[in-house]
């Protein structure tokens, strides 16, 4: 992905992430979920977590709730670390695909308007590496977005994605796609911009 944008860009891009809540952003995927994730205490992996604010959402979730925030932009971490000052979020610098400094399993890795920013060519181990960090009964949860403007590739080094690929790959790896949403409308309000959630799941995952 272009770092240099989001250094950049860091305060204009977290001051927009923050005005939406975590919740308007992910509903589809949370009605799902979030029974579960309000039962017990998980470790839970944010991929990507820009200014922290789904970080300190899911960690807000369960008192004893455990989350790692890994994001490679180092502006955007440094505001990251303030929003979520108060919740237990670790944050840890590293990017996809090899994510080496992030250790241990997790019940449940989020990976929010990221897959884009990989190479086609690099998904794959990317997906190998997500799946080694993923419990066996545990969710992989993807926001695709679909709309991708020929200036963004440029500037943020973003590709195209689709379900049917996230899909393919998975099955390689002995992961089963659980849902797929229909596409929504961007919570920014962005004009043409539209996303879709995926849940992934471990070799022994069920949705609650």
């Amino acid at each position: 992905m272009s770092l240099d944008y989001y250094q950049r860009h860091a305060t204009e891009l977290a001051t927009r992430y923050q005005q939406v809540s975590a919740r308007a952003v992910h509903c589809d995927w949370l009605t799902l979920l979030e029974p579960w994730l309000l039962a017990a205490p998980r470790r839970l992996l944010d991929v990507g977590a820009g200014s922290g604010r789904d970080a300190a959402f899911l960690a807000g979730l369960h008192r004893d709730h455990r989350v790692v925030a890994v994001e490679p932009s180092q502006a955007l971490a440094a505001l990251g670390q303030c929003h979520t000052r108060d919740v237990a979020v670790a944050w840890v610098n590293d990017a996809m695909p090899a994510l080496s400094r992030v250790t241990g399993t997790f019940d449940l890795i989020l990976l929010s308007a990221v897959w884009m920013h990989l190479p086609p060519e690099s998904r794959p181990l990317a997906l190998a590496r997500l799946h080694e960090l993923l419990s066996p009964d545990g969710y992989l949860v993807l926001s695709l977005r679909l709309v991708i403007s020929e200036q963004e590739i440029r500037e943020r080094a973003m590709y195209p994605v689709a379900a049917d690929e996230v899909e393919q790959l998975a099955l390689g790896e002995g992961m089963t796609l659980l849902h797929v949403s229909e596409p929504q409308m961007d919570a920014l309000a962005r004009t043409g911009l539209s996303w879709q959630s995926l849940i992934l799941g471990g070799e022994h995952a069920r949705l609650p």
